[in-house]
This record gives structure tokens, sequence and C-alpha cells, in this order.
């Protein structure tokens, strides 16, 4: 070790004594002459009256007085950096020790891991967005997307989908009871992690975007799940549940949400470019403002959806129920709508349809729907 020799601990020790000693040598001469610093014009008199003896005592009771309060200041203040330094040392014990846990291969200790980060999470306000982080990472390395881009089991999923939403529409049901019992669900362990990450406390700095990207979350249980602008491209969500999630600003592109429940979820301003929501429940969703350009929307349930300003550029609804969803001011250029259930004039009048949005023939045909997209063909930078 290169410490100087003064600065070794038998030595730290000597220093510490004599200062200590140094201490009460200079308090005890302040207690002897400082009464006579202060008033020693009335105190140097002939004798030692009765006044000047009480002069004397007041002004030493003083001294201790100011003394004492400094030293419990000192007390005080040395207490709470030691309490602080040892509730600081525990927060680092208890962390350490739930790393260890989730890094186990034991689903038990990673769910005991898991749930001790959550406890720090809320105890630490500075240690929040690190362990939102660790979450999102144990997430993804024990949760990845496969390789492939459209599995097998992909392919009969959505022929399984869209053979009971044909057949729900056809029988004019609102939502289809889909058996989620055969369905892939997360480990417990991720599933803890993703429930942990959905109810995070709020109003805490985040600088970054919870990453959950090509993630296989299959019959994920999210409802209520807290992930806004949270980064889901290439995720696999088939058959999870979003209700009433908080996705607001999320990016989604090219996602699988088969046959996913995002019944009153908020989608404001997501993106979900590519994404695959077929046979998907959007009941009442809010997608105002949302990006689905090019997206698969087939057999989709949309009624009561909030479709305001979202872009459906390119987008397939064929077969999709949109009954009573507000599409005022959604951008249609190329979508297909030709299938689409329960479409009415107003909806499409209220759009931005062009002369390549495909609709159903009995819609082209109305007046109304022509002079709409005539009246667009003309709107400044619609570029047509």
């Amino acid at each position: 070790m290169n410490t100087k020799w003064w600065r070794q601990r038998p030595w730290m020790l000597v220093w510490t004594t004599l200062a200590a000693l140094g201490g009460i040598v200079v308090a005890g001469v302040a207690l002897w002459r400082v009464p006579w610093w202060i008033d020693a014009h009335y105190i140097d008199g002939p004798g030692l009256t009765q006044p000047v003896a009480t002069t004397v005592t007041g002004i030493r009771t003083a001294l201790l007085a100011v003394g004492a309060g400094g030293l419990a200041a000192i007390g005080i203040t040395y207490t709470h950096r030691t309490l602080h330094q040892t509730r600081e040392g525990q927060v680092t014990d208890r962390y350490t020790k739930a790393i260890g846990q989730i890094a186990s291969e034991r689903p038990v200790e990673q769910l005991g891991g898991i749930y001790a980060l959550e406890r720090i999470m809320r105890d630490s306000e500075k240690d929040h967005a690190t362990i939102v982080e660790v979450l999102a990472a144990f997430v993804r390395e024990h949760a990845p997307a496969p390789t492939d881009s459209v599995t097998e089991g992909e392919e009969r999923l959505v022929r399984r989908s869209l053979r009971m939403l044909l057949a729900h529409l056809g029988t004019g049901g609102s939502k289809v009871q889909v058996r989620r019992s055969h369905i892939d669900r997360p480990s417990e362990p991720v599933q803890a992690a993703l429930t942990v990450l959905g109810r995070r406390p709020r109003g805490r700095d985040e600088p970054f975007h919870i990453d959950l990207s090509k993630t296989y979350l299959r019959g994920a249980n999210l409802a209520r799940a807290h992930l806004e602008k949270a980064l889901l491209w290439g995720a696999h969500l088939e058959y999870a549940d979003l209700t009433d999630a908080r996705l607001e600003g999320a990016e989604l592109e090219d996602a699988r949400l088969y046959a996913a429940d995002l019944t009153d979820a908020f989608l404001m301003g997501a993106y979900l470019g590519g994404a695959y929501l077929v046979g998907a429940h959007l009941m009442g969703t809010h997608l105002e403002g949302a990006d689905l350009n090019g997206a698969h929307l087939e057999n989709a349930f949309l009624r009561g959806a909030q479709l305001q300003k979202t872009d459906l550029g390119g987008a397939n609804l064929q077969g999709a129920n949109v009954r009573d969803a507000i599409l005022e001011g959604a951008s249609m250029d190329g979508a297909d709508l030709e299938g689409a259930a329960e479409l009415t004039v107003k909806q499409v009048v209220g759009a931005h349809p062009d002369k390549t949005t495909r609709l159903p023939e009995s819609l082209a045909k109305d007046p109304l729907v022509k002079a709409r997209i005539a009246d667009f063909k003309y709107l400044p930078g619609s570029g047509k």
C-alpha cells in the first residue's frame, strides 16, 4: 500500500486522541479566560464581589450551553450520516442478493429476486431506473422472440382466429370468448417481471424507454400495465391480455398481436406500422393519432374504437367489424375496407378516403362517398 505513514490507522488514532485533548484544553482555557476577554474592565476591579462572580458564572454557563448545543448538533449530524450510510449499505446488500436470485436457474429464487427488486424500487427512488432496466433485460433474456419471421404455429393461430371471428360476426355477437387454456404463456418469473414493470411507481424519472422488443410474450397478462412509450417492436403478444393497458406512444412496429385483447387500451400516438392485429379485440380502444400504416387488421373487432386522425394507409381491414368506430379525420389512402363489416357512409365521409381506398361496393357507389373522395383529391397537401 502507498498510504503515507501519518495516515495509517494507528497514527490516525493518535491524531484523533491529540485533537480531542487539544479541544478539551481549548475549552478549559475558554471557560477560564473568556469572561475576562469579554468584560475585563468590570471584572478586574478590587476584590471578587458578588456581582462580578455572578457575571463570570453567567458567561461560563452560557459558554457551556453553547458548547453542549454544538456537541449535540455534531452528534445529530453524525448519527444522521451513520443511519444514511447504514441504510445505503442495506439497500446495496438487498440489491446484490436480489440480482443473485434472478440469476439463478430456479424459478422460485428468480421470483424472490424479482419481488425483492420491486420492494427496493419502491423504497429507493434513486434505484428506480436501474431496476426497471434490469427487469426489462431479464424479460428479453428469458423470453426472446423466435428467429423465424412467421412460424407454422402462428399460421395455424391466424387461421383458427379467422374462423372463430367469421363465425362470431355472422351471429352478431359482441365479443369472442376465446379459450386460452391451450395457449403458451410466459414462465412465472417472466410474467412476474412484466407485472412489476407494469405497476411500477409513477411520476419518477426514467431517462429511457422500456425495451421489450423482440420478446416472446404470447398469452401474457398485461392488463392495466403502464408501458407508455415502451419499445415493443417485433414482440410476440398473441392472445395477450392488454385490456386498459397504457401504451401511449409505444413502438409496436411488426408486433404480433393475433387475437390479443386490447379492449379499452390506450394507444394514442402509438406506432403500429405493419403490426399483425388479425382477430384482435379493439373494442373501445383509443387509437387517436396512432400510425397503423400497413397494419393487418383482418377480422379485428373495432366496435367503438377511437380512430380519430389515425393513419390507416395501406392497412388491411378485410372482415373487420367497425361498428360505431370513430374514424373522423383518419387517413385511408390505400386501405382495404372492402370486406369491413358495418362500415357506414357517415364513417367514410368523416375520414379521408381517396381513389386508392378499397370500399364495399355499396359504399363506393354512394354519392356522398364519391363527393368526399373527390374533395379529398384536391385538398392542399394531399398529393393526389
